[in-house]
């Protein structure tokens, strides 16, 4: 899926303005996945020269920070950012489960539900292995 977010000429943005700032969502040392998540934010001070810019969720911005128009594709980027984080933190969760040895103690019901959904992952993840 290709999205193409709409970049913000720096030079056109005032004070009040809301604009998307992209966080990347990491899984290891020096790993990230390739769509960000895009976070509204509101711009609360500029400077004159235009070198650095604050926001209200971030703080001080530098010359190098993009900012992006919060569109559709701005929204579809964050959804699939967030998706990739849930099953990074599902998967964590289940070797915890393991480590811990909680897993002993799920019931039948769950038993059964979870193993559904998981041949329904293993069905996905089977496209991925070579």
């Amino acid at each position: 899926m290709k999205i193409e977010l709409k970049e913000i000429d720096k030079d056109t943005l005032k004070v009040g303005d809301w604009v998307g700032i992209a966080r990347e969502v990491s899984y290891g040392w020096g790993s990230s996945f390739r769509h960000r998540r895009i976070i509204p934010a509101k711009i609360i001070k500029i400077t004159p020269k235009r070198t650095k810019i604050v926001s209200d969720k971030f703080g001080e911005h530098d010359k190098y920070e993009k900012f992006y128009e919060l569109d559709e594709n701005a929204a579809q980027e964050t959804i699939l950012a967030e998706a990739f984080k849930t099953f990074r933190d599902g998967k964590y969760e289940l070797g915890e489960l393991r480590r811990d040895d909680r897993i002993r103690s799920i019931s039948d019901e769950d038993i059964l539900e979870a193993s559904k959904l998981m041949k329904a992952m293993m069905k996905i993840l089977d496209k991925y292995k070579e």
